[in-house]
This record gives structure tokens, C-alpha cells and sequence, in this order.
């Protein structure tokens, strides 16, 4: 979408997306923009972070931030809060996956997994509360995975790091609701999307191609996602037109989940 397509969904809005530097999060920072949001793009990647933010011209900036450190998150919403004078929006996109079966995965990589996938959204759920409560309201979206509802032999961190992000939006949702701060928390829940995060499994393939080709099979629709079909649902739960829409877990999944 470019600028001149706009409509101005979230015009004065602000939006922090962690994970923003490539795939669903760059994707999503760029449909905010073009939709009238200003945006906060948080990344361990510095310069490919820096590069998108270039592109988006004054309506980006980068943090660079660790999500899994808590002192990260204070500076980066306080830096954004200073740049934007407020947060309405917090994406939770920052995500990793290795593979590795339950005889597989060692102890370092299910707390790595568990770490950036589990303890990273928590943070960024308590940090976004704050900041929407002084924005007076706002919209939480947490990226989790279809795998946060249905298992995987393979995936065992993966499933557990994602099934806890499904059950703790659906407590923050009703912490928010139940005080009356006017602010929502929603998860939505990808199929295998062509982003970085599938790199792993296409080094340990037989190939790019026959390893996409294997994860589109397993999608009703005959393909993988692609990052713009997980940014317009995010467009849509950060707009005033979700407002009725808390504590769901919305599959973009080509039927996977049907």
C-alpha cells in the first residue's frame, strides 16, 4: 500500500513493533505507516532496522533493543514516548524457532526458545499496559503461532513458548477489560509464513524450494503465508475498528487450523 492508497486507519496513533527490522514485523511497520501511524521499530538488527526506518522517513525511528532484557524495555517506551509523546500500539512480533524433536532439543535451547517467544511477550505486555494506561487506551497484538494451538512432534519449545502467549493474552485482555482501561489484547496466530524464521529449516532441508513446498502441503490454501497477509489483520486489531475484539486468537493460517 503506498501513501497515496492510505486511509488513515491509525492516524494518530503510535505503534512499538518488536522483531521490526524483517518479515512480519517490517511488513507491519511499513502498513502502519502508510496508514497514518507513527512507529517505534525495536530490532537486535542495527542496520537492517536503521535501513527500513530510513525508508519510512520521520514517521519511523530504531531502538535498538534486546526484548528479553527488562531494562531494554524501560528505555525503548521511554524513548519512544519522548520522540512520539505517546504508545497506542505494541506489536509483540520478535520470535525465533529451532528445530528439534523432545529426544533432540536440549535444555539451553528450549530456555533460548522460551526466553525471546515466552518471557519477551510477557515483558512487553507489562511495559505496553503502562504506557497505553498513560496514553489513556491502546491495542496489544501478540504474534504467536498455529502451533500455539495445535502441537507438532517436531516443535516442542516452539508449541510450549507459543500456547503460553495464546493463554497470557487472554489474561491481560481480561486484566484490561475487568479495570476498565480501554485497552485490548489479541494474539494472532501465523501458518508457516516465508519470513527469516523459516531459514533454519530450509538450511536443514533438501532445499528452499522443496522446503517451502513441504509446509505449503500441510495448508489447505496450497501455500505458505507471505508477512502482508499477517500485517493487515495487525493493521486491522491496532484500528479503532477492532475496538469490540479482545482476548481472541485470530488463525491467519490458510486453514491449518480448520
Amino acid at each position: 500500500m503506498s501513501a497515496a492508497e492510505s486511509t488513515g486507519r491509525l492516524d494518530g496513533k503510535t505503534a512499538l513493533v518488536t522483531g521490526g527490522a524483517s518479515g512480519i514485523g517490517a511488513e507491519t511497520a511499513r502498513r502502519m505507516v502508510a496508514e497514518g501511524a507513527k512507529v517505534i521499530v525495536c530490532d537486535r538488527q542495527v542496520e537492517a532496522g536503521e535501513a527500513l526506518c530510513a525508508s519510512l522517513g520521520s514517521a519511523a525511528i530504531f531502538a535498538a533493543c534486546d526484548v528479553t532484557l527488562e531494562e531494554d524495555w524501560s528505555r525503548t517506551i521511554t524513548a519512544g514516548e519522548a520522540a512520539f509523546g505517546s504508545i497506542e500500539v505494541l506489536m509483540n512480533c520478535a520470535g525465533v524457532s529451532i528445530p528439534g524433536a523432545i529426544d533432540e532439543i536440549s535444555l539451553d535451547q528450549w530456555k533460548h526458545t522460551m526466553s525471546i517467544n515466552s518471557d519477551a511477550v510477557f515483558l512487553g505486555c507489562k511495559f505496553g499496559v503502562e504506557a497505553m494506561r498513560r496514553a489513556g487506551g491502546g491495542s496489544i497484538i501478540n504474534i504467536s503461532s498455529t502451533l500455539g494451538i495445535r502441537g507438532g512432534s517436531k516443535f516442542p519449545a516452539y508449541c510450549a513458548s507459543k500456547g503460553a502467549v495464546r493463554l497470557l493474552t487472554k489474561s491481560v485482555a481480561l486484566r484490561c477489560a475487568e479495570e476498565g482501561w480501554n485497552i485490548r489484547c489479541n494474539s494472532i496466530h501465523p501458518g508457516a509464513t516465508e519470513t527469516p524464521i523459516m531459514d533454519p529449516y530450509i538450511d536443514a532441508g533438501p532445499g528452499r524450494e522443496q522446503v517451502i513446498a513441504a509446509f505449503a502441503a500441510k495448508h489447505p490454501m496450497g501455500r505458505v503465508g507471505q508477512p502482508k497477509d499477517i500485517a493487515h489483520l495487525a493493521v486491522f486489531l491496532a484500528s479503532d475498528e477492532s475496538a469490540f475484539i479482545t482476548g481472541t486468537e485470530i488463525p491467519v493460517d490458510g486453514g491449518y487450523c480448520a
